[in-house]
C-alpha cells in the first residue's frame, strides 16, 4: 500500500497515467524495476525519473497523519473504493474517507445549486433530499446553500466531496454541518492530499468525482456560470442522468436550469417520484400505518382539504421546522403537494 501510495502522490502522476502503469506493469515493483525507455512509453523523461525514486518517506508519513485523524485511504484496488470510478481513466485513484464508509458501497445521487439560493431552492433541496434519500445516498459538495440542504435531507444517509485535504473542511462556514453528518452516520470524503488547499482547480476536479461517483444529478438551482451546471455537464458527458426544478424565470437562480433545459442536457422533474421512475427504482412505499411526532399531528390536523404554504405559516411560525414536517409527512404517504397547496392522500 505504501508504495502504490508513493506512486500517486509522485509530482506529475495523475489517475489517468497511474491507470496505465498499473495496466501496462501490473504491480509497483514491476514500475520502479522498468527501465527509463519503457517507462516513457507513458511518463515525461522527468516524471519517469521520479518514479524511479520513490518517496516512501512521504507516503509514510501521509499514512501516519491519516491514522491520528481517523481518516481511512482507499486505494484504486482496494474491495472499498467506489466501483462507480473504477472504471472511469480520468477520475481519482485514492478516496480519503472520514465516516461511514458502508456509503461507498451504496447507489448514490447527486443534490447541486447555488451558494445563494432562494427560499424556495431550500426547500426544493431539502425536501428532494429528504426523500431521495430513502433509496439513495445523496451526494454533494458540502458548500454553502443549496449543497448545505441537500446534506441536511439525507443526513445521516449522505456524502461530502470537499475540494479540499479531508482535515481541511472547507468552507469553514460548514465545519459544523461536516462534523454533525460524521457524528450521526454520514461519510466525508476527498481525492486530495491530507493538508491540501482548496482552490479555483480542485473545485471543477471534485464536480467531476461528484458526477463520476452518482447515477444521476439534480441541479436545483444555479446562474449561468455556476459551478453546479459543470457538474451537470460532466454527468452528462457520462451518459449519467441530470435533471432540474422548474422555477421563476425573472431570477438569476433559474438562468442555469434554463440553460440545461434548452441544451437538452437536463429534464424537468415536478416531484422525487419523477426522478426514482426514471431510474427505475420504483416509488416510495406509502405506509398509512405510522407513528407522528406532536408536530407532524398538529400539522396533519390542519390540512383539510387544500391548504397553501402560505397559510401554514401563518400557524406554524417556524419556517424550517414546518417545511421539514410537510417532508416527513410526505415521506409517510399521508399527504402531497400540488403546487404551493398540500391535501391529504
Amino acid at each position: 500500500m505504501i508504495e502504490k501510495l508513493a506512486l500517486i502522490l509522485t509530482e506529475g502522476i495523475g489517475p489517468v497515467r497511474y491507470r496505465r502503469l498499473i495496466n501496462k506493469f501490473k504491480n509497483i515493483e514491476n514500475i520502479v524495476n522498468a527501465n527509463i525507455s519503457e517507462l516513457m512509453e507513458i511518463l515525461p523523461l522527468e516524471v519517469a525519473r521520479k518514479v524511479k525514486q520513490l518517496d516512501i518517506k512521504r507516503a509514510k508519513e501521509e499514512v501516519e497523519k491519516a491514522n491520528k485523524l481517523n481518516i481511512k485511504i482507499i486505494l484504486l484496488d482496494d474491495d472499498l473504493f467506489p466501483y462507480e470510478l473504477k472504471h472511469i481513466e480520468n477520475t481519482t485513484a485514492i478516496i480519503y474517507a472520514w465516516g461511514n464508509l458502508e456509503l461507498l458501497k451504496r447507489l448514490k445521487f447527486a443534490i447541486v445549486g447555488t451558494r445563494k439560493p432562494t427560499d424556495y431552492g431550500k426547500n426544493i433541496a431539502y425536501k428532494f433530499s429528504k426523500i431521495l434519500s430513502e433509496k439513495l445516498t445523496i451526494v454533494s459538495g458540502g458548500a454553502i446553500g443549496i449543497d448545505s440542504y441537500a446534506h441536511l435531507g439525507a443526513t445521516p444517509n449522505t456524502i461530502v466531496v470537499l475540494g479540499s485535504g479531508i482535515n481541511i473542511l472547507h468552507p469553514k462556514s460548514n465545519e459544523k454541518l461536516f462534523k454533525k453528518i460524521y457524528n450521526e452516520g454520514g461519510l466525508i470524503i476527498s481525492q486530495f492530499p491530507i493538508d491540501f488547499p482548496p482552490s479555483k482547480e480542485t473545485f471543477p476536479i471534485r464536480n467531476f468525482t461528484i458526477a463520476s461517483l452518482s447515477i444521476g444529478v439534480l441541479i436545483v438551482e444555479g446562474n449561468e456560470d455556476s459551478g453546479a451546471l459543470i457538474t451537470a455537464r460532466y454527468a452528462f458527458d457520462l451518459n449519467k442522468e441530470v435533471f432540474t426544478i422548474p422555477n421563476r424565470i425573472d431570477i438569476p437562480q433559474a438562468k442555469g436550469p434554463i440553460k440545461l433545459i434548452k441544451s437538452h442536457i437536463a429534464q424537468v422533474v415536478e416531484t422525487p417520484e419523477d426522478i426514482l421512475l426514471e431510474l427505475g427504482l420504483g416509488r416510495i412505499n406509502i405506509k398509512k400505518d405510522v407513528e407522528l411526532s406532536e408536530i407532524e399531528r398538529e400539522v396533519y390536523e390542519k390540512i383539510v382539504g387544500k391548504v397553501s404554504l402560505d397559510e401554514l405559516i401563518e400557524i406554524f411560525k417556524d419556517y424550517s421546522l414546518l417545511i421539514s414536517t410537510l417532508t416527513s409527512l410526505e415521506i409517510k404517504g399521508l399527504i402531497k403537494q400540488v403546487g404551493n397547496y398540500y391535501e391529504r392522500l
